[in-house]
């Protein structure tokens, strides 16, 4: 009995599971994670990234590219975060986004960029990853899969000795954003960048790069 007591409120702890509005799409989805632990952890994650990549050394460049950062911010569903955006000293042609804000471009993909408007297309595709909440849909995502583990290991405990590697398969499961969630960060890098008064041909010729 207080084995399957113990079962229930494990089940009920998934099933609290809230669901919210996605400010960008409109549409209701799991969110396991606040507003404040977004930040919390993005602005951990941007800390060592700067420490591990290293932060271009060029204060014209780092104002010039979060000039047109926080542009595309302000015209997007989520203008209150404190967003930061910074290049980091990496040849690697990249750009990232972080929960909460944080957006980074390497000096590499600066380097294959022919006009503002290119990498505005790509801050606004980072941005949108951030108003669309893709991060935080994943660590949902982590965070409910866990929870249905405890309940499996409560009621079969023979299942424990899987427990550790499930947990770290977890972390890795939704490391990547998937495909939907790229082709809706580019929907929304072209309604930002359009709203920013940028000619949105110039993504095409991104995609290209």
């Amino acid at each position: 009995h207080r084995v399957l007591r113990l079962a229930a409120v494990a089940a009920l702890s998934v099933g609290a599971a809230t669901c919210a509005v996605n400010p960008a799409t409109g549409k209701r989805e799991l969110s396991l994670v606040g507003e404040s632990q977004e930040i919390a952890l993005g602005l951990e994650g941007a800390k060592a990234a700067a420490a591990q990549m290293g932060i271009y050394p060029d204060s014209t460049v780092q104002r010039y590219v979060a000039s047109l950062g926080q542009q595309v911010a302000k015209v997007g569903e989520r203008p209150g975060l404190p967003w930061s955006f910074t290049v980091v000293d990496d040849p690697i042609v990249n750009a990232f986004a972080l929960p909460g804000g944080p957006i980074f471009v390497s000096r590499g993909i600066l380097t294959y960029m022919n006009s503002e408007a290119q990498l505005v297309s790509v801050l606004g595709h980072e941005v949108g990853h951030v108003t669309a909440k893709h991060s935080v849909n994943q660590m949902s995502k982590q965070q409910l899969l866990g929870g249905l583990l405890t309940v499996g290991m409560i009621v079969r405990p023979e299942l424990q000795q899987y427990g550790g590697v499930a947990s770290q398969g977890l972390g890795l499961l939704f490391l990547k954003y998937g495909r939907d969630d790229e082709t809706q960060a580019d929907d929304l890098g072209f309604r930002y960048m359009t709203r920013v008064g940028y000619d949105p041909h110039e993504m095409a010729e991104m995609f290209k790069t």
